[in-house]
């Protein structure tokens, strides 16, 4: 099983789509709140959702093509594991160290950033 360049760009055009979506919701808050808060909060949801799926392509493509299945699987199993681990890490971060988030907004954001991936299997 090879990786091809079609397959790199499907997992860009994932993340480009993320990315829309999530500055379209930020736009959003920026129209309906002007609310700074509001709008970091947003931000911060789309970052959230947006480094650990980065991350998670980089190791998980990180030496391009591979022949062998268990070096495909121990790969995303990597890759998912550390994505994880990111989720937790920056959900943490927000929570201990900005007390005037709104969380409603944050998790809003993070859920329409990270529905760009479930979007592009309808689309595709």
């Amino acid at each position: 099983m090879f990786y091809s360049n079609q397959y790199f760009k499907d997992v860009k055009n994932i993340i480009k789509l993320q990315l829309v979506l999530g500055l379209c919701f930020v736009i959003f808050v920026v129209i309906i709140s002007k609310s700074y808060n509001n709008i970091l909060s947003a931000f911060l949801g789309l970052l959230i959702a947006l480094i650990p799926t980065i991350a998670y392509t980089k190791i998980a493509f990180a030496k391009g093509l591979v022949n062998y299945p268990s070096v495909i699987l121990a790969r995303h199993k990597k890759a998912m594991l550390l994505k994880f681990i990111f989720n937790i890490i920056l959900f943490a971060l927000v929570f201990l160290s900005y007390k005037q988030c709104n969380f409603f907004v944050l998790f809003t954001s993070y859920m329409i950033t990270l529905s760009g991936s479930w979007v592009s299997l309808i689309i595709k």
